[in-house]
């Protein structure tokens, strides 16, 4: 049987794989660096070893992606795999990509390094050591295609996946919530929580609602507890699997940029993109991104549907100003989401991603 090895790196991208696995470990032997276990792959390595967000947080982690690094080389040396999925995680996985294409073995990426952002040094890289890039918005094959990329545009998989499982009035039912209901994202990445929890939580106390926060799988449940406990005890908990009903359920919310700014984009949440980095690694970014905006559903609209609050803006004053606002425009936010945002995306993304590597491994 063939073989093939995933790389990933953070929670969405680990998600999208969840969802994967099952349709390759059909047709193949599958291995992969995956945040958790997951039935019918060999996991190789805990890709928390390898996760760190921006230029200093990533310092202390340092000796551990060298040798996470070198774990998957010695594998990709001994096992020799058929090819490599290399899912999203462009620093770490365009060094895989390298390694792998040198060992002679075929190099496919889902979810596009973002140079269309970051500007187009990465792009050479791509170029060498890609063979195929599967991509998940529309707008980026045109992008690759001025380079000579094999590039596929497969669907976007939050269009399949971003679903609730109960009715608004059952969720809120449920946990007893009274309205109106604020959705709190913070992000999954502690270096997340640690700037952008607080102000969320001072939010929560000037505003009349109730407030959930869904705890994300990769942050300890006791550290979100305490912090609620110490700044609003009124705020609600929930496990992560519950944040598609809060989406859906919610009247306005404050997220993250991210991955869960385009979920609650394709639930038609009306929120605020909030996000902060470490002052020297936002100078960094500041000169060398090339769009106008952060958050994905702004990106794809190509214009403002989703106010952003970054850096010294993601305060709690501002956001509350800022969220009274989106609350009291949500009709109007809400149909620019779905005009603007996700009707420019299709489903069908793993389906199509799965059968696009099968024929080629």
């Amino acid at each position: 049987m063939k073989k093939i090895l995933i790389v990933t790196g953070e929670l969405s991208g680990f998600n999208y794989v969840k969802e994967l696995i099952p349709c390759f470990s059909e047709h193949l032997k599958v291995y992969g660096v995956l945040l958790d276990e997951v039935p019918g792959a060999e996991r190789i390595l805990d890709s928390k070893e390898l996760i760190a967000f921006g230029l200093f947080e990533s310092l202390s982690k340092l000796p551990s992606i060298w040798r996470g690094k070198k774990i998957i080389e010695k594998f990709l040396e001994e096992k020799k795999p058929d090819a490599v999925l290399l899912v999203d995680f462009p620093g770490f996985n365009l060094k895989i990509a390298e390694i792998a294409k040198k060992k002679g073995i075929k190099v496919f990426y889902f979810i596009s390094p973002k140079f269309w952002a970051w500007g187009e040094r990465r792009i050479e890289k791509i170029k060498k050591f890609v063979d195929r890039m599967f991509v998940i918005f529309p707008f980026e094959v045109e992008l690759y295609q001025r380079y000579a990329v094999n590039v596929t545009y497969v669907g976007n998989p939050l269009k399949d996946i971003v679903r609730p499982v109960v009715s608004s009035t059952e969720f809120r039912k449920k946990y007893d919530l009274k309205e109106p209901v604020f959705a709190l994202m913070p992000g999954s990445r502690f270096s997340e929580i640690k700037y952008l929890l607080e102000p969320m939580l001072e939010v929560s106390k000037r505003i009349e609602g109730t407030f959930v926060l869904p705890v994300a799988s990769s942050i300890e449940r006791n550290y979100m507890e305490a912090a609620v406990k110490r700044i609003n005890p009124e705020v609600f908990l929930i496990p992560e699997e519950e944040r598609y009903n809060l989406l859906f359920s919610a009247d306005a919310g404050i997220i993250a940029s991210g991955t869960a700014s385009l979920e609650a984009a394709i639930a038609g949440l009306p929120h605020v993109v909030v996000y902060k980095l470490h002052p020297l690694t936002f100078a960094i970014a500041r000169r060398v991104v090339k769009i106008s905006f952060v958050s994905l559903p702004n990106i794809i609209a190509g214009e403002e549907v989703v106010p952003e609050l970054l850096q010294e803006r993601a305060n709690p004053e501002d956001i509350t100003l800022t969220l009274l606002d989106v609350y009291k425009n949500k009709e109007f936010i809400k149909k620019l989401l779905k005009e603007k945002v996700s009707s420019k995306l299709t489903g069908g993304a793993i389906k199509k991603l799965c059968q696009e590597i099968l024929k080629e491994v």
